[in-house]
């Protein structure tokens, strides 16, 4: 069951009920800091206007035992399609190919890319 939009809060509580978990478990589970969680669960859902960053909620939805999705969700962020190993492969050879002019353009492009998803 997916929780609504903008609702990291709720989710987090659940699985700390679900579980009979405290929220220094649930840091120590997922590798961030109880700081970083306890900032969520106020409703403050980051330090800055971005949102959380999607690598620390992939590492709540791991250590929560969360679907990915469910755990982007829940924080109001896009769902980032999946990627295995062969398209990061392939990727990062493009990359290598580029000059350091076409690397800059490539991460702005995907720089604005990520940002425009966020909204």
């Amino acid at each position: 069951m997916l929780l609504h939009v903008d609702d990291l809060k709720a989710l987090i509580e659940r699985v700390m009920a679900d579980k009979d978990w405290t929220l220094s478990t649930l840091a120590r589970r997922s590798g961030l800091s109880t700081s970083t969680l306890h900032s969520w669960k106020s409703g403050d859902r980051a330090t800055g206007s971005r949102g959380p960053s999607p690598d620390k909620l992939r590492q709540l939805a791991d250590g929560a035992g969360l679907p990915v999705a469910e755990v982007f969700e829940a924080a109001g962020r896009h769902v980032p399609a999946p990627m295995d190993d062969e398209d990061e492969r392939q990727f990062l050879h493009l990359l290598r190919t580029l000059d350091s002019a076409d690397r800059a353009v490539v991460k702005a492009t995907m720089r604005a890319m990520s940002e425009r998803q966020r909204s």
